[in-house]
């Protein structure tokens, strides 16, 4: 449980207007929520409703899956495991379900949640984590941590609506950044001329490396960068041998 959340009292919400669920659009569910329970549940330590407001045909806009799965949070100095959660990417929100249940769920306060493991990855807030200025913002995967630097990957999608003769519909498009975190700055690094200004002592051997590896860049971009990420930190570690 998260702080003063009374399931108990949750679920049989949930069972005496299960009907109501069905004949009501999202927005009315919350509303008729809110005011059966009050602030017992919906205060600053909890979160507030979770509504999705869009028209979906194909995507989504969750990581990985749109229904709720089991994960781990750090909230508010706290661990909670074996959590029914899913991550909005559209909205760069953690999402937890009420009771195990699709109907209800609420969105955490990104301040108080630290980290968050969720199909086998690692996000990290880095507005918790970091504290020095930086642009980048928000939860990050955390991909690689090195001796030298660590590599964090920022999930999101972006949206457009599609306008058919019966309806209007969201559509949901996936693309990750790649940031660098290198002597207490964060950098981009989603191309090889932006990897190799970092590391003009290396271009030779990223150039050979992005050659190898195109496979692996093109089908899962994500873990080639972490590789090669991995394979400039043992380079570097060497050429200080050398010095």
């Amino acid at each position: 449980m998260l702080k003063q959340i009374n399931y108990a009292t949750i679920i049989s919400i949930l069972i005496s207007y299960s009907s109501f669920c069905q004949s009501n659009a999202k927005k009315e569910i919350s509303n008729y929520f809110d005011k059966t329970v009050g602030d017992e549940i919906l205060n600053s330590n909890n979160g507030k409703i979770h509504i999705d407001h869009y028209n979906l045909k194909n995507d989504h806009n969750y990581y990985l899956n749109k229904n709720f799965v089991t994960g781990t949070i750090y909230y508010d100095n706290q661990l909670y495991e074996n959590v029914p959660i899913k991550y909005d990417i559209y909205k760069d929100q953690l999402v937890k379900s009420f009771g195990n249940t699709n109907s209800l769920a609420i969105d955490l306060i990104s301040e108080k949640t630290d980290y968050f493991l969720i199909g086998g990855k690692t996000f990290v807030n880095i507005d918790n984590k970091y504290k020095y200025p930086k642009d980048a913002t928000g939860f990050f995967e955390e991909k690689y941590l090195g001796k030298n630097f660590s590599l964090y990957i920022k999930h999101f999608k972006t949206s457009k609506e599609v306008v058919t003769e019966s309806a209007v519909y969201t559509e949901f498009e996936e693309h990750s950044n790649s940031e660098l975190l290198f002597e207490s700055k964060f950098r981009t690094i989603n191309t090889q001329k932006e990897i190799s200004s970092i590391f003009p002592q290396l271009k030779s051997e990223i150039k050979d490396y992005y050659r190898k590896n195109k496979f692996l860049e093109e089908t899962n971009p994500d873990q080639f960068k972490a590789d090669l990420i991995k394979f400039i930190d043992n380079n570097l570690q060497s050429l200080s041998w050398k010095i």
